[in-house]
């Protein structure tokens, strides 16, 4: 029988902390932040945030409790009353992620489906001695690891900025479980530097080119383990080898091509669709392309990676990002170009808009351009909003 995990109010804290600071901008972080925290006497009003109100209407959400219960509060204050109302082992927990037009959209999942999933994945780090975590813990990634898996397998945790320097790595111990994201673990591939040993590392949010892992590995990383999985679902699958499949976690069974089935804890059953096409070999899977989200323009669906795909075909495109437009800007696409060499950006727009116009039909064409060196990325790497 698994052991029952129960949050603390210094965790609840750890999570409404890496909440806050990601409506940060960096001069704020600057201010505010105490060790990568934010110290327990913060009061998050208008005073230090903007729209103070929907983020704790979010944290509410988050923990499944009352927002009003906590306003006027110090996040201290607010992480006991929280902890208080939940007696550390909430119902459900909600996480966000951006959703097609850029506003955070929630994902539940029961805390005992959470605590199923990490004891499951404890199984396979278990001859570890410290999880060291690069991944905000408001996350469910962040959570799962730097919160529940340390709980589960009884170590000690630390949690780090997401700053990468050969120190990062040096200071490293044998044993370590390094918690981190596809753009993090590139830079500290670029930085060429010795791993100690018995390191390893686990990557998920999204795919880890396999040339990183094996630099990585070369470097004397001893094993980089791959999650695939998403907010809606959690951890689905995982994998020590790039050149590998994925193995099925034991709660999930196939269901179809893209769908699985979860048998929960309390044994209910619950169907999922995933973003991508898998390629199955029993209870081993292999994601390949990813399936077409299509967004709705003036009632008719439309597909961003089509309008993507052929921008990216116009020699001075290097990449190129297509979402629809949140409420308040509008109800087309938007596009975010970043150009491959010098070319004017009018003179870029008008080109493209050239070709959207022969080639796209009227609810596919993009109603605004923007321009920048490289694609807009969450604090995890991920592509965000603009």
């Amino acid at each position: 029988m698994s052991t029952k995990l129960q949050l603390t109010a210094h965790d609840i804290r750890e999570i409404v902390s890496s909440t806050l600071l990601a409506e940060m901008d960096y001069s704020q972080k600057l201010i505010h932040c105490q060790e990568h925290s934010l110290a327990g006497n913060f009061i998050p009003d208008s005073k230090n945030l903007q729209e103070p109100e929907k983020i704790l209407e979010r944290i509410g959400a988050q923990f499944t409790v009352d927002p009003k219960q906590l306003a006027k509060q110090n996040i201290a204050q607010l992480a006991e009353s929280i902890f208080e109302q939940t007696d550390g082992r909430p119902q459900q927990l909600t996480f966000f992620t951006s959703g097609s037009t850029g506003t955070p959209v929630p994902a539940s999942s029961s805390f005992s489906d959470l605590e199923q999933e990490i004891h499951s994945l404890a199984e396979i780090f278990a001859d570890r001695k410290r999880v060291v975590s690069f991944v905000p813990r408001h996350h469910i990634y962040g959570f799962l690891f730097s919160i529940l898996l340390p709980k589960a397998l009884d170590i000690p945790f630390e949690y780090r900025a997401a700053l990468p320097g050969a120190e990062q790595i040096k200071t490293m111990l044998p044993g370590d479980l390094i918690i981190a994201f596809p753009l993090l673990w590139k830079k500290l591939e670029k930085l060429n530097c010795r791993f100690p040993e018995n390191v390893y590392g686990v990557t998920s949010t999204g795919p880890c080119p396999a040339e990183t892992i094996n630099s990585l590995q070369a470097q004397g990383l001893a094993r980089m383990t791959e999650v695939y999985g998403s907010s809606e679902t959690g951890g689905v699958g995982f994998r020590h080898d790039p050149a590998d499949m994925y193995t099925l976690l034991l709660h999930w069974k196939q269901n179809g091509n893209s769908t699985i089935e979860r048998t929960s804890a309390d044994g209910n059953k619950q169907q999922h669709t995933l973003q991508d096409n898998l390629e199955w070999q029993g209870t081993k899977f292999k994601p390949l392309k990813r399936s077409d989200k299509a967004v709705q323009v003036g009632g008719i669906n439309v597909y961003p990676t089509r309008v993507e795909t052929l921008f990216k075909s116009n020699p001075h495109v290097r990449e190129c990002a297509v979402r629809l437009m949140r409420p308040e800007e509008g109800e087309r696409l938007k596009a975010f170009i970043v150009p491959a060499d010098e070319i004017e950006h009018a003179t870029l727009e008008k080109e493209l808009r050239t070709l959207a116009t022969s080639e796209l039909t009227r609810h596919e064409k993009p109603g605004k351009y923007d321009f920048g060196p490289t694609l807009p990325l969450s604090e995890m790497g991920k592509l965000s909003d603009w």
